[in-house]
């Protein structure tokens, strides 16, 4: 079964995953339903095809994976060069549908709408979607983009040099930002919009301003302007901490036993809280050397693992599976929100310095090698 991945997720990897498929369905149609007609080659590569939809609004609020209200049907395509559905009833839908492995779509669907999508080629699937404004500039931004992600697929293989790749991100980045200051009032400019990162998106978010309300793509546009307001805040909070002039927030905690303990324990020690979860694979990545820092900066060094977004049990098993020999503490659901805010946590992992007067001198986002120069550096090593 295709994972329904939120928006933003799926919108901000478009460089190593193929946008914009096409689909087939036969679901009973209603008045205020739309209507889209699918044409693609034969044969298609698995015989059938998986059509999964949600609104666009549970999709904006969804806060994890279990929120989505999402319907799946299952359409034979064998022998077949066209198909024809329609949606439900009257709800803005996203879709999301897959002939198989790398041959998936997305694509956005309102009421009384009528949407052609022509597919030439699959592995990679290859296509556009029209017959609606949002659409059409959507499917004018992917063909733009498809050379960029055949490049970024030549680099990944080894094909092309890794130095290539800043230089092809900012062409990436460009065909969207291109799109916007020439379609300002296009409702494509909205999905445009959400593949931008933090900076972009504050830049042109006065040139789509307008008419973004008007969007069937409005609800995702709201939501990554909220996101994007608090990392940029939280990125204001991090630096402004990380002056080594602000003390760490206090904790207690239990740890692997039980026993609570507090940050204030290690005062006179280097200290680095690790935010982690075993759900998380950059996390995992980013053990061999947190352990080589550990061993070779004991004792004056103290690592504190904290857990968060996991049921206890994943935790220990977790700590178990990776053999991490510091200190590990539990972050409860219930108090996530309080401590990840005070120490500007906006993703995972997150890696704090503090030093042995309680005050913090570095906050890292992500798995990041020059977290440990950065260590030695605070530590005279």
């Amino acid at each position: 079964m295709l994972a329904f991945q939120t928006a933003n997720s799926c919108l901000l990897i478009i460089m190593t995953k193929h946008f914009l498929a096409s689909a087939a369905a036969i679901i009973l149609c209603a008045s205020a339903s739309a209507e889209i007609t699918v044409n693609y080659p034969s044969p298609t590569p698995t015989g059938e095809l998986i059509v999964e939809r949600a609104s666009i609004a549970s999709v904006a609020s969804a806060r994890r994976q279990s929120d989505l209200k999402i319907v799946s049907d299952t359409i034979k395509t064998e022998g077949r060069i066209s198909s024809s559905f329609a949606t439900p009833d009257d709800t803005d839908y996203r879709f999301e549908l897959s002939f198989g492995k790398d041959n998936q779509a997305d694509f956005y669907t309102r009421p009384g709408e009528s949407l052609t999508v022509n597919v030439t080629q699959f592995n990679p699937i290859r296509f556009t979607v029209t017959g609606t404004p949002l659409m059409d500039g959507m499917s004018q931004i992917m063909t733009e983009a498809i050379p960029i992600e055949e490049e970024a697929i030549e680099i990944q293989k080894g094909l092309k040099p890794k130095e290539n790749f800043p230089a092809l991100l900012e062409r990436f980045v460009a065909v969207y930002t291109n799109f916007i200051e020439k379609n300002p009032e296009s409702p494509a400019a909205v999905f445009a919009m959400l593949s931008l990162e933090p900076e972009n998106f504050q830049k042109y978010e006065s040139m789509v301003a307008p008419t973004a309300a008007l969007s069937a793509l409005y609800p995702l546009y709201e939501q990554k302007r909220a996101q994007v307001n608090a990392q940029m805040e939280a990125e204001r909070r991090r630096q402004a901490m990380s002056s080594g002039n602000v003390d760490a927030p206090a904790f207690t905690l239990p740890d692997l036993d039980g026993k609570e303990v507090s940050l204030s324990d290690f005062k006179g020690k280097w200290v680095i809280l690790d935010f982690w979860g075993s759900w998380c694979g950059w996390c995992i990545k980013g053990f061999p050397a947190l352990k080589e820092a550990y061993t070779k900066y004991q004792p004056e060094l103290e690592v504190i693992g904290i857990d968060c977004q996991e049921p206890v049990e994943n935790w220990k098993a977790g700590v178990k599976k990776h053999q991490l020999p510091w200190v590990h503490l539990y972050l409860a659901q219930d108090r996530q929100t309080e401590l990840l805010q005070a120490y500007g946590v906006q993703g995972f992992p997150t890696k704090v310095i503090i030093n042995p007067e309680g005050k913090i001198v570095n906050i890292t986002s992500g798995e990041d090698p020059a977290f440990y120069g950065q260590l030695a550096k605070f530590m005279g090593k």
